[in-house]
């Protein structure tokens, strides 16, 4: 039997292996270390009571939404045959639907194809060097793959090995082209002077695999190996500046509620397309790998919906199982109305201005206006112009509480009981009255809608408006301050009834879009 060791022998072969007994350094400040599971439940209760009661923050979560295929081409639909916003340049509606075809198809995070504001400043997102372009055949006929990298994916900045990389591909037979991820993904490209060795879309379109090999790598040209495939957008038009992932999502909330539908997030197409991803039937390590997950839970837990897609009803009456009853249920969880109010009413918004709280910001506001003005330039006038621009959220949110009440209490009509098409605000009828002097517009929400394939006439036709709207100056584009004023044309001959000398032999004045006299 083994010689029990005494006290000595143990702090002797203690410190031989390096133990140091010295407690100067020890205090009272408590270690954080990871909480137990069995603890997990109950110390949740008590941080959400100390961020409720102590800090008075909200720890309500919002109701989970899915951007199910309905309710993406709702998106697709309003961005390219009904929008009449402006964006600051043309070539953000490019990218806003081939972000979201990469959202919809993949299910990449926001911070993975943008910039994630964890990452603030870096510049990375999705780079051309994390992507490739190739052709290969598909049934005898070429077909243009772009392959994307998640190399920011969450939680894997050390395993570079398990980053997912996803394939888009041209063939989709049956579909409307603006549903082809490589159709705007070949008109960024090509804006960009992206590839090496080709400069047109004829160029991109002819190339076809050598005779002894199945594919052909179109390589990327030097310069743009560190540039954004999504770039933010000036005035003059694609900057090398990624665009930000709140950029981002700024803009497709407000494309959702121009489509009718409370606002979506980059999560709802990733719940979306998780779900559907579970249905094809994958195992679950290739869901694992598609979802850039590390533990197999997170599935499961976070992302499935409650809405089981099991037929628990053909199952029991012994008849074929069904998988398409749940998808209408998830597509109304986006609460849709294509009526939805794009602004307070005018009598809303008059009694709104009469309110007690919004007349006082009012007043405030005119106040400092008037000091401001007597200010000189300084320290003084900037505190004061501040103060002002404060006042002046507080009376946005004023307005925009008051707008989502209204939204709230409004009406969803059956579009059989409506008589006539009746447009509740300016916003849903700009771009009909001017989609004629918008060409490339005009052009795309006939021919993206269109069932065909990419390389028809109509296809190649989309392409080169799409490429236009990227690098096509906007600043020469129709703009509000040309409007008619009070039905009179600003023109000088226009308005002085002498715009049939001026304008001779045409129909419209080209300034107002107003019939000419004759």
């Amino acid at each position: 039997m083994v010689r029990k060791r005494t006290a000595d022998e143990r702090r002797r072969c203690a410190e031989e292996n390096g133990f140091n007994d010295d407690d100067t350094d020890v205090d009272d400040e408590p270690v954080p270390r990871e909480v137990l599971d069995y603890t997990k439940e109950r110390y949740k209760d008590q941080m959400d009571l100390w961020i409720e009661k102590e800090l008075g923050l909200s720890i309500a979560t919002r109701p989970k939404k899915y951007l199910t295929l309905e309710n993406y081409m709702y998106l697709e639909k309003q961005l390219w045959q009904n929008d009449g916003y402006d964006y600051v340049h043309e070539a953000y509606r490019v990218f806003i639907s081939g972000k979201l075809k990469c959202h919809v198809f993949t299910p990449a995070r926001l911070g993975e194809i943008s910039e994630g504001s964890t990452r603030r400043g870096t510049g990375k997102g999705l780079r051309y060097k994390e992507t490739v372009m190739l052709v290969a055949w598909k049934d005898g006929e070429p077909e243009l793959r772009f392959s994307l990298k998640r190399e920011f994916a969450k939680a894997m900045h050390d395993k570079e090995q398990q980053r997912p990389t996803h394939l888009l591909y041209e063939h989709l037979p049956g579909q409307p082209l603006v549903v082809n991820p490589m159709l705007f993904l070949l008109a960024i490209c090509l804006a960009a002077g992206a590839f090496k060795n080709y400069k047109t879309l004829k160029e991109v379109l002819d190339v076809r695999p050598p005779a002894n090999q199945r594919y052909w790598v179109l390589e990327w040209s030097s310069h743009v190996l560190d540039l954004p495939v999504f770039p933010e957008v000036s005035v003059d038009g694609a900057t090398n500046k990624i665009q930000t992932g709140n950029s981002f999502n700024t803009q497709l909330k407000a494309l959702s509620i121009r489509a009718g539908i409370s606002p979506v997030t980059v999560h709802s197409m990733r719940r979306e397309a998780l779900i559907l991803a579970t249905v094809n039937g994958y195992s679950d390590r290739e869901l694992m790998k598609f979802a850039a997950h590390t533990n197999k839970m997170t599935l499961t837990r976070d992302y499935l919906s409650s809405i089981t897609v099991v037929d628990g009803l053909a199952g029991f009456l012994k008849l074929p199982l069904r998988s398409d009853q749940a998808e209408d249920f998830r597509s109304m969880t986006v609460n849709r109305n294509p009526e939805l109010l794009q602004s307070l009413p005018a009598k809303t918004h008059d009694q709104l201005r009469q309110r007690e709280d919004y007349v006082a910001i009012t007043k405030k506001i005119d106040d400092l206006t008037l000091e401001i003005s007597c200010a000189q330039k300084g320290a003084a006038a900037r505190d004061l112009k501040s103060e002002r621009g404060q006042l002046y959220e507080q009376r946005r949110v004023l307005e925009e509480e008051e707008l989502n009440r209204i939204r709230g209490d409004q009406e969803r009509i059956h579009p059989s009981e409506c008589k006539e098409k009746v447009y509740v605000d300016q916003h849903r009828s700009r771009f009909d009255r001017l989609r004629h002097m918008m060409l490339e517009r005009e052009r795309l929400s006939v021919t993206l809608f269109c069932v065909a394939p990419m390389r028809s006439p109509e296809g190649e036709s989309a392409i080169e408006d799409l490429i236009s709207l990227v690098k096509n100056n906007c600043r020469v584009a129709y703009q509000p301050s040309l409007r008619p004023l009070r039905t009179q044309c600003a023109m000088p001959y226009h308005a002085a009834g002498r715009c049939q000398a001026q304008h001779c032999g045409v129909d419209t004045c080209p300034y107002c879009d107003v019939e000419v006299e004759r």
